[in-house]
């Protein structure tokens, strides 16, 4: 079965030749406010998400950056993708010096906004933290869904944190890219998990960022585990650069 990773389109996927990076499959619309960390970032369209973690950093993928221009903005406050919600724009964005595209070692990002967030109801920091084996835990992102390449509502689903032997097992042979303690892993039954235009998005388990999306074992939903950086494990790396910037 062919890996893939979770890219902005499948229409590059297929052009590069590389994995699929991040949509929700099977998921729920959020309920306004539900996930006030969540920010969205565009171009034209979607293509990928971030969590707010403090007045004015961002924390996403690595292998998001690249995509970001001088066009892109930083939209939160809003579960509706093209109404309501604060729109910022970007002043700085650092990828992780040791980030590995071909390896996904290492896929976190810090974008830093113009100004500072306003926070409220609807916009908040959320804080790190680390999930128990077999927590209870959601993804959450604007990425397509299996019914619509850009949906409107932002979309949650319910996955299982696995430990780190569990989620080898279940990816065998099949992942040779970079499996190890800096990430964590989630699962749901087939049909539920993260797909195309959810990367850099958050997964939340008991209130905590627990990972931020970075590649999906095989094609989006079908039974295989989700793979996410662990920003618990960059903590030293993320404050230093917020600190210092």
């Amino acid at each position: 079965m062919e890996l893939h990773l979770l890219i902005v389109s499948l229409m590059v996927c297929s052009t590069l030749g590389v994995p699929i990076r991040g949509r929700i499959f099977g998921g729920n619309p959020a309920s306004p406010g539900q996930f006030p960390y969540i920010v969205a970032l565009n171009n034209v369209d979607q293509f990928c998400d971030g969590s707010i973690i403090n007045k004015n950093w961002i924390l996403t993928a690595a292998h998001c950056l690249p995509d970001i221009t001088s066009n892109t903005s930083v939209l939160v406050g809003t579960n509706i993708e093209h109404s309501g919600g604060t729109t910022y724009s970007i002043s700085k964005a650092i990828a992780h010096e040791d980030y590995d595209s071909n390896t996904t070692q290492n896929d976190l990002g810090l974008i830093q906004i113009d100004g500072e967030f306003e926070f409220s109801d609807t916009v908040q920091a959320i804080e790190f933290g680390d999930p128990e084996e077999n927590a209870s835990c959601v993804a959450v992102g604007w990425g397509a869904t299996e019914h619509v390449s850009f949906p409107e509502e932002l979309q949650f689903v319910e996955l299982r944190a696995l430990s780190l032997e569990e989620c080898q097992g279940r990816v065998g042979d099949l992942d040779p890219f970079y499996l190890g303690p800096e990430q964590v892993c989630a699962l749901g039954p087939e049909g539920k998990g993260v797909c195309f235009g959810d990367s850099g998005g958050p997964l939340v388990c008991g209130g905590k960022l627990a990972g931020v999306v970075s590649y999906s074992v095989s094609v989006c939903a079908q039974g295989y585990p989700d793979v996410y950086t662990r920003p618990s494990f960059y903590v030293d790396w993320i404050n230093r650069n917020v600190q210092n910037k």
